[in-house]
């Protein structure tokens, strides 16, 4: 890697983190899957480089104007991390799960991972095809949450549900039951189930146990990360189980 600078394409098997933040998260949280640091010289002397000098060996960090430069997207990355992509993970079969139905944006995924781990979720069911988790993108985006959560990849949501049997609470605009109204639910593992950007759930997901956020009438819909973001917030501070 020293000697060749390469940027991510996917199955390569490593990936990048982009500035400090996301940097010390791997650095923190994964240090088994660091490769290399690339810093450019304006972040020498600065608090976060000393910081990252101080928990990882000198030799694998590197100066480099022109590694950050080809490997950062903003021009104000200053650190890019080198990591080794992780073995594909089990969810906690205890734990609460988002899945997300073929999401096709990089974007999306980082989100979600974020706000995952604002909230206390750890585990992250993507049904296949679906967008690259491990994308710089999509990393950037979870802002150092990827480093927390537990990813698994389904080829279909019923391979999914068989491997981790559990209620599961569909986001679909075809329903009268409105989030605002669940008071409780079973006190036993969930999953919260998003569907694709453009297209939502297919209409086999219209169950009994379907959801629906209220919205004014004066949008079409929220946008998928908005929705994720209510839907797990609501489960974890407002809605009882048991």
């Amino acid at each position: 890697m020293a000697a060749k600078i390469q940027r991510y394409s996917r199955g390569c098997g490593f990936s990048y983190t982009a500035g400090f933040f996301p940097t010390l998260c791997l650095i923190q949280r994964k240090p088994e899957l660091l490769r290399l640091v690339y810093a450019s010289k304006d972040a020498v002397g600065t608090e976060g480089l000393d910081r990252i000098l101080s928990l990882v060996d000198k030799s694998k960090v590197i100066i480099s104007d022109e590694a950050v430069a080809k490997l950062g997207s903003k021009g104000n990355d200053h650190v890019i991390g080198v990591f080794n992509i992780p073995e594909e993970q089990a969810l906690d079969p205890e734990g609460d799960h988002l899945v997300m139905v073929n999401p096709m944006d990089m974007g999306n995924v980082g989100n979600a991972m974020r706000t995952m781990l604002a909230f206390g979720y750890k585990d992250l069911a993507l049904i296949t095809p679906c967008a690259d988790c491990f994308n710089p993108k999509a990393i950037r985006a979870s802002m150092g949450a990827f480093f927390s959560i537990r990813i698994a990849h389904f080829s279909s949501f019923e391979e999914y549900i068989s491997a981790y049997p559990r209620t599961f609470y569909p986001f679909v605009l075809q329903t009268d039951r409105f989030l605002s109204k669940i008071e409780r639910v079973p006190a036993e593992p969930i999953a919260l189930v998003f569907g694709n950007e453009g297209t939502g759930l297919p209409e086999g997901f219209r169950t009994p146990d379907a959801i629906r956020i209220e919205q004014s009438d004066e949008v079409d819909s929220l946008n998928l990360t908005t929705s994720i973001a209510v839907a797990l917030h609501d489960f974890r501070y407002r809605i009882k189980r048991g």
